[in-house]
């Protein structure tokens, strides 16, 4: 089975899929369960459906890793249309790459070169490396982390839906502005660009004014993948990566 997390920058999704394979491989597990979520039966059951292997993606990583650049030199050279073509391919590809699912009807998806707007300025070459997940055996399960924009693209959300069971990790604006200011890493989404971190949240060019900006456009489109929602403000990540994996075990 194919996973993903989707959710806005600064919702945690890396960190919380790492807790979650972490979880799974063994560590941590008598308290894999939140009491108030299941009841103890439930509990037992969960513990024994655990994946014998949680492989986990970070998609962003990924892009990076094969493209041998940085997000935002992507964006630079291309624009975010370019970017998006990246990431469709590499998603494409990761769900092939993994055996457990096929890609029903991505052939008749258009292919980002064929598109009336031209190619875009940058689009990797999808050969298969040499690190490429084998088909599965067992209970193992396949955990992507999304990018925060990822179903903008209306071709990567076909591919979500029709090939994965999707998390959303929903927060408010004032929980992924602190995320986004704590972790420092504001300066290098390319999406925030021109956003004053030092101003109050009330001005035009404030981290949350851009957040929120962001979210009226996304926040629809991430409930429309969702099969599952998991409110995370207040949570600490290790509770959300236990939900996680107890939706994985008793799905």
């Amino acid at each position: 089975m194919v996973w993903v997390l989707t959710g806005f920058m600064g919702c945690g999704k890396s960190s919380i899929s790492r807790l979650a394979q972490e979880f799974a491989a063994g560590r941590n597990t008598d308290e894999i369960l939140p009491g108030q979520l299941f009841s103890e039966g439930a509990g037992r059951k969960t513990r024994e459906n655990l994946p014998a292997e949680l492989v986990f993606i970070d998609l962003d990583e990924e892009i990076v890793r094969r493209a041998g650049r940085s997000i935002p030199e992507i964006f630079a050279d291309g624009g975010e249309a370019a970017f998006r073509a990246v990431e469709r391919n590499v998603l494409a590809e990761l769900l092939d790459w993994s055996g457990v699912l096929p890609l029903r009807e991505f052939a008749s998806l258009t292919p980002p070169s064929a598109k009336a707007e031209g190619p875009p300025a940058f689009v990797p070459r999808v050969a298969r490396p040499s690190g490429a997940i084998a088909t599965p055996a067992g209970k193992q399960q396949l955990l992507i982390s999304l990018g925060g924009g990822t179903l903008t693209d209306a071709d990567s959300r076909e591919l979500v839906r029709k090939n994965c069971r999707c998390i959303y990790l929903r927060a408010t604006v004032e929980t992924l502005a602190a995320n986004l200011r704590w972790g420092d890493e504001a300066a290098s989404r390319p999406m925030l660009s021109g956003v004053d971190l030092s101003a109050p949240a009330e001005a035009l060019d404030s981290l949350e004014t851009r957040i929120s900006f962001l979210m009226k456009k996304r926040s629809a489109l991430y409930e429309s993948a969702a099969d599952y929602i998991i409110d995370i403000d207040g949570i600490p990540y290790e509770s959300v990566a236990r939900q996680i994996l107890a939706l994985i075990a008793n799905s």
